[in-house]
C-alpha cells in the first residue's frame, strides 16, 4: 500500500514537472517569437496603421543640426546654465559617439553567426523621450533586425538622474510587463562601458531635466 502511494506521488510529481517544463518552454518560445517578429521602421506614424503591425518611428534631424550639437556638448561639460537639446542634436551626438566599425561591416559579409549593435536613435514624443536601437542578428546568412525601443522620462536617483521608461519593447515583446526582465535590462544599460562617460557625468551633475515637444532641457548645477 505504501509502495503504491509512493508510486502515485512520484507519478504526480512527474506530471507536474513535465507540465511546468512544457509551460516554461512555451513561454520561452513565445518570447523569442515576439522578439524576432518583424517591426516596421518608419519616419512617421502611418495614417492608417495596419492591425497587428508594430512600428518603430525613428527620430531625425541629425544632418540639420550641423555642428551646433558640439557647442552644446561643450556647454554641458562646462557645467553652467541651461542647455536645450533638440532631437537633431541628440541624433548627431549618437552618430558621432557610435560610429560604424569598418571591421564589423567587413565581418558581416562572411559571418555565420554575428550580433551587430546599432546606433541609438532619439525622438521627442510629446513630453517623453523615445530611445531606440536597431541591431542585426546574422544567423547562417539570414539577417534579422532586432528593434529595442523605450519611451519615458527622467527621474532623480541617489547619484543624479536616470532614464525611467514607461514602455519598453524588444521587437514586439512588451518588456515593461515583466518587472524582472525590465530590471535586468536596466542593469545592463547601467553597466560600466555601455554608455559614454559624458552621459553619466551629465546625469550626475544636472539639477533638472525637462522634456518638451521641441527639446530636452538640461539644467546644470
Amino acid at each position: 500500500m505504501a509502495k503504491s502511494q509512493e508510486q502515485k506521488a512520484s507519478g504526480l510529481l512527474g506530471v507536474i514537472s513535465g507540465a511546468l517544463c512544457s509551460l516554461g518552454l512555451g513561454v520561452l518560445l513565445a518570447g523569442v517569437y515576439l522578439i524576432l517578429k518583424p517591426v516596421e521602421i518608419v519616419r512617421s506614424v502611418p495614417k492608417d496603421p495596419l492591425p497587428g503591425r508594430f512600428y518603430f518611428v525613428q527620430g531625425g534631424g541629425a544632418a540639420a543640426a550641423g555642428k551646433g550639437w558640439e557647442r552644446k556638448q561643450q556647454a554641458l561639460a562646462a557645467g553652467a546654465g541651461e542647455v536645450g537639446l533638440a532631437e537633431g542634436d541628440l541624433n548627431a551626438w549618437a552618430q558621432a559617439a557610435y560610429p560604424a566599425d569598418p571591421e564589423v561591416q567587413e565581418a558581416k559579409k562572411e559571418a555565420l553567426f554575428l550580433f551587430v549593435r546599432g546606433t541609438p536613435n532619439f525622438r521627442l514624443a510629446g513630453e517623453e523621450l523615445q530611445v531606440g536601437v536597431v541591431a542585426e542578428l546574422i544567423c547562417f546568412g539570414a539577417v534579422h533586425e532586432l528593434v529595442l525601443q523605450a519611451r519615458g522620462g527622467f527621474e532623480p536617483d541617489g547619484a543624479g538622474w536616470r532614464y525611467a521608461p514607461k514602455e519598453v519593447y524588444f521587437g514586439c515583446l512588451p518588456v515593461h510587463r515583466f518587472p524582472a526582465l525590465l530590471a535586468s535590462l536596466a542593469g545592463r544599460l547601467k553597466a560600466e562601458g555601455v554608455l559614454p562617460p559624458e552621459v553619466g557625468q551629465v546625469l550626475g551633475r544636472a539639477s533638472g531635466l525637462t522634456i518638451t515637444a521641441d527639446e530636452l532641457v538640461v539644467r546644470m548645477r
